[in-house]
């Protein structure tokens, strides 16, 4: 009997302005954890949510080159994608995972089984039955909630089971604990707070006068 190969892929967005160490060990434990074949990072394109609320982001083009560089010596199966930054409008999670479902296994033609893995902080498993075409989000996807520092685990798999059985969502809680870190502090005082940023996106924010620097 033939056994088919599951290729893993894991999907991680964010605004990423900057990309910063959370992100970074994030990245790092998740891939020791699952040993995903590849993870595309998705820097968002139009977060609109931030901007609606008078927020001002820095550019697509910044944002994009802050990842790559903070992500330049994590040794992990990294790949940016640009599928939503390459849009003048919104950008919807739902749109970004049909386009890798439609993608399909990089490299190859229809062989194996693509599995999507969907990262993302535990406050995200609160909220994602009220985002865009959700319940179609939670069929397609396994959703890896990674908790942070000291968020309730128990409350956070009471919600877990209550996805399960009302959505039948796939859902994995990773057993690493993330840091809570804050971008906007961060963007206040990159030099104060260096430390919490990569090392090569850090130089990237003082070459180009980014936040001030």
């Amino acid at each position: 009997m033939e056994i088919t190969r599951i290729y893993n892929i894991a999907l991680f967005g964010g605004t990423f302005d900057p990309f910063h160490m959370g992100h970074y060990e994030l990245l790092k434990n998740f891939t020791e954890e699952i040993k995903p074949d590849k993870i595309y990072v998705i820097p968002a394109g139009h977060p609109y949510f931030k901007e609606n609320e008078g927020k001002k982001v820095s550019s697509a083009a910044d944002r994009i080159e802050m990842t790559k560089a903070g992500l330049k010596d994590l040794d992990i199966p990294w790949e940016i994608s640009t599928v939503e930054t390459d849009k003048d409008t919104p950008s919807y999670s739902i749109e970004t995972i049909r386009y890798f479902r439609k993608k399909g296994i990089p490299g190859e033609s229809g062989a194996g089984h693509l599995k999507i893995w969907f990262l993302c902080g535990s406050d995200l498993l609160f909220e994602i039955d009220k985002w865009y075409k959700y319940e179609e989000i939670l069929s397609s996807v396994t959703l890896a909630v990674i908790p942070r520092g000291d968020d309730d685990v128990e409350e956070i798999l009471v919600r877990k089971k209550e996805m399960e059985d009302k959505y039948g969502a796939k859902i994995y809680i990773s057993e690493y604990r993330g840091r809570k870190l804050s971008s906007t502090m961060i963007r206040e005082n990159p030099e104060k707070y260096k430390d919490l940023i990569p090392s090569g996106t850090y130089e990237y924010i003082c070459e180009h006068g980014l936040y001030g620097t």
